[in-house]
């Protein structure tokens, strides 16, 4: 027997990509009319590229958070699915993709040019964006190299602008936090 809160959250997870499904299929029909019936943009080749990443990760939020009942008739919750709403998940991207997508898709229809994709590039330049600050710590760290070291010294011999106090409080900062066992 479920739980009330993997009811709830099956019960949210079938709501929201119901939602999505609706929406994707009337933009991408709308699309499809737009480039097939209009000839506008000439080519659908464009569109077909770039709403590929869309098409996944659509498929990717259904496999993953639709819920999973019983087949004998009685309707039973087996799987809840995983939380698609979750906070700072990779569904959140998932969404943010689809959505960016889904506004190029309508500024596509709208202005009647494939030239529309190439704000597909925010995506990768916002992905280096949060990587990079990831990975920049890590490379100023290691780039401190001589001057870093003749601080370092320059600390130790007895620099008078600091007291013994204020030397040991910052090198437990350069040391980082300490861990905490239970």
């Amino acid at each position: 027997m479920a739980s009330a809160s993997a009811k709830k959250q099956a019960s949210s997870n079938v709501a929201m990509l119901n939602q999505l499904a609706l929406i994707s299929g009337i933009i991408n029909l709308l699309a499809l009319l737009a480039i097939f019936v209009l000839g506008r943009p000439a080519s659908f080749k464009p569109w077909l590229f770039w709403s590929v990443p869309s098409f996944l990760l659509h498929y990717s939020l259904e496999s993953s958070g639709r819920p999973t009942y019983s087949q004998d008739g009685k309707n039973l919750l087996i799987r809840s699915g995983e939380d698609i709403r979750l906070k700072g998940s990779l569904f959140e991207y998932y969404f943010d993709v689809i959505y960016i997508t889904w506004f190029l898709d309508i500024a596509m229809i709208v202005l009647g040019s494939n030239k529309v994709w190439y704000a597909y590039l925010i995506i990768p330049g916002f992905a280096v964006y949060k990587l990079s600050g990831f990975i920049l710590p890590f490379i100023k760290k290691n780039k401190g190299g001589d001057a870093g070291a003749e601080a370092e010294q320059a600390q130790k011999g007895g620099n008078s602008a600091t007291s013994k106090r204020q030397q040991k409080l910052q090198a437990r900062r350069e040391k980082g936090p300490a861990v905490k066992y239970r």
